[in-house]
């Protein structure tokens, strides 16, 4: 049976599981049903057997995977940190995968049952091996006598012209990195995290053996080992020294350890400079800078009647709080165009975000059609009832009418609208310049340019002056800002991309956690969060199901670990003083060794109150992680 460790976050609750096997294996099956029918003594009927037999053939992943099966690797593809003390991993969506086929031929000792076909291999750039895409076809007939790979049949839904990546890896290199048979059940495990919600996930962690070179490039493929270890370790076939092994290839990254900087943290910290709000760089024009220091963008303007100007536009995202009026409801977005006598330019900013709400209610039929008949439908209500208050003695109008409640689906367009989803990026930040690479930009939100937003989508079916007085006479109306105060910051950094499980949390001036109302990912490295008041704090740090492994470097050479206790707690006086290593040279760590120096550490902590069993997988990964820190940004009045 599965064992398991738990770890305490303050959101959520990390299990680490030993393995999660599948119900079946991948494989063929047979399943074999009889009925036996039964006859008196006396009776001239005989009795009788039905025999019946169905077979079928449990499929599973075996020379791909589908990009929705890698959750997340580490280091980061593309990285460039410092992470000489880290020791790679993939996190893989499906919990069951790394057990779903065998990596052993024949019958092994029961402690080796729960090993994984899947497994990681680092390799330094000097030893890239050769990568290359064949048909399975290739791969089956090898002509190539230099070159091993077992024998293998096709199975069902498998064709010899599919295509397979695989890497040849000199066989004296493998061998350098290759793990040993007993260390295979310590590679590979299941976290589970359990939210305050109750809700869970399964992911499957693959984690490496060797450190990577610090100052170099890196490779790690994640290779099928299918049916390549006998009890003894892997079968190399009687391949010679020059000889090439033939591995299988389902995903590989690369990364290097130049700079720490570049780490999360060291990324993180590095965003902390001038100027931290949405704003394009200073200008020499006193009155230029004015506006420039309010978050505006000079922009092209075309006029209905075909003139050209450039006028000021701002987007949702200001420096400070702002207290302008506008004039709502508005029939047009001409009536929310304003005019700077100081400088003779125009402000569309409440214009360009009315006539963008109306847009995109119209950009959606269902949605523009369905706002329009509650619209009508309200209005014919409230005209009713009108009726009924002027003419009570009309025995039409004794039964008193009620106004159609709004459907959740257009209060809840109107609901995500507030938050900006569906506004095009160019609206939220017109001008890259003022998010270049590597920044992170806080603000408050413009409540006036949210009102105009929804006041736009609102105005369906606004044509009418009876219309827009009918609009300004809504007492709940669905496009009312359900927000006093918003505000937030858009980060565009490889942090974003190179840490998906990345966390964010703000708080107010006393310390108290604010409501995240929205946390996306605009693109691949731009982040958006928006939180519900007045942000005075802000912490990044890391989902603890996406916590690396990694070693405690020794002040004198060497590595150590740091252990934890009982309770998830790292200990000063509880470690692996000296990491052991199968080759030191090539940084290749001895897994099993490892795990046995983290069992004697246990054992002489605590194994006279808790008797510790025998160390698994799951009690190494925990001992392995390395602790996520936090990363805060904290407002201080200028």
């Amino acid at each position: 049976m599965a064992t398991a460790n738990v770890v305490n976050s303050s959101d959520s609750k990390i299990e680490f599981i030993q393995f999660h096997k599948p119900s079946l294996q991948t494989g063929e099956y047979e399943i074999s049903v009889s009925q036996e029918i039964h006859t008196k003594r006396d009776s001239k009927i005989p009795s009788k057997s039905f025999p019946a037999a169905r077979r079928f053939f449990v499929l599973g992943d075996r020379f791909e995977l589908k990009p929705e099966d890698v959750y997340s690797v580490f280091p980061p593809n593309g990285s460039l940190g410092d992470h000489s003390n880290v020791i790679p991993h993939v996190i893989l969506t499906r919990s069951t995968l790394p057990w779903e086929r065998k990596p052993w031929t024949g019958n092994v000792k029961p402690s080796l049952e729960s090993s994984p076909w899947l497994l990681l291999l680092l390799f330094d750039q000097d030893e890239q091996p050769q990568s290359r895409e064949i048909t399975l076809n290739d791969l089956k007939t090898q002509a190539d006598s230099r070159i091993r790979f077992p024998a293998f049949d096709p199975e069902p839904g498998q064709r010899l012209g599919d295509k397979v990546a695989v890497i040849d890896v000199k066989k004296t290199t493998l061998q350098a990195v290759m793990p040993a048979a007993e260390e295979l059940p310590f590679l590979a495990h299941v976290r589970q995290t359990k939210d305050a919600d109750g809700s869970a996930v399964e992911n499957a962690v693959i984690i490496g053996n060797r450190l990577p070179r610090r100052g170099a490039v890196s490779t790690v493929h994640l290779v099928s080992v299918e049916g390549r270890f006998k009890s003894n370790g892997f079968d190399y076939q009687n391949a010679g020294d020059d000889d090439l092994i033939r591995l299988v290839c389902l995903n590989s990254w690369s990364f290097a350890c130049a700079d720490e900087n570049r780490s999360l943290e060291g990324l993180l910290l590095g965003l902390n400079r001038d100027p931290g709000v949405l704003r394009l760089p200073k200008s020499n024009s006193p009155e230029a800078e004015r506006h420039l220091a309010l978050g505006y963008v000079p922009l092209s303007h075309r006029f209905r009647q075909g003139d050209k100007t450039v006028s000021w536009y701002h987007g949702p995202f200001i420096p400070a709080q702002n207290t302008v009026e506008t004039p709502l409801p508005a029939r047009s977005a001409d009536e929310l165009v304003r005019y700077d006598a100081t400088n003779g330019l125009f402000d569309v900013s409440y214009a360009a975000a009315w006539e963008l709400g109306r847009l995109l209610a119209l950009q959606s039929k269902p949605f523009a059609v369905g706002l329009y008949n509650w619209k009508r439908s309200h209005a014919l209500c409230l005209k009713r009832d009108e009726q009924r208050l002027l003419h009570p003695h009309l025995p039409a109008y004794e039964a008193e009418t009620q106004a159609e409640e709004i459907p959740d689906e257009i209060t809840n367009w109107f609901r995500d609208l507030s938050k900006l989803r569906g506004v095009p990026f160019n609206y939220l930040a017109p001008d890259e310049r003022a998010l270049p690479p590597e920044s992170i930009r806080f603000f408050q939100l413009d409540s006036a340019w949210i009102d105009c937003l929804l006041d736009g989508a609102f105005s369906v079916g606004r044509v009418t002056s009876a219309a827009l007085e009918q609009d300004s006479g809504h007492e709940a109306s669905p496009a009312a800002n359900p927000h006093d105060r918003v505000t937030g910051f858009l980060l565009r950094s490889v942090a974003v991309s190179g840490w998906p499980g990345l966390l964010v949390d703000a708080y107010d001036g006393n310390n108290n956690p604010l409501e995240t109302l929205r946390m996306e990912r605009l693109s691949d490295n731009v982040l958006i969060c928006l939180f519900a008041g007045e942000a005075k704090t802000v912490e990044f740090h890391l989902r603890p199901e996406t916590v690396h492994f990694g070693l405690d470097p020794n002040e004198t050479a060497g590595y150590s670990k740091l252990l934890r206790d009982s309770q998830g707690i790292v200990k000063e006086t509880l470690k692996v003083p000296l990491v052991p290593w199968r080759q030191e040279t090539k940084r290749v760590i001895d897994i099993s060794g490892l795990a046995q120096a983290i069992e004697t550490a246990l054992d002489r902590e605590t194994r006279s109150q808790l008797q510790i069993p025998p160390i698994t997988s799951a009690q190494f990964a925990l001992q392995m992680i390395e602790s996520s820190g936090k990363v805060r940004f904290q407002h201080t009045a200028s």
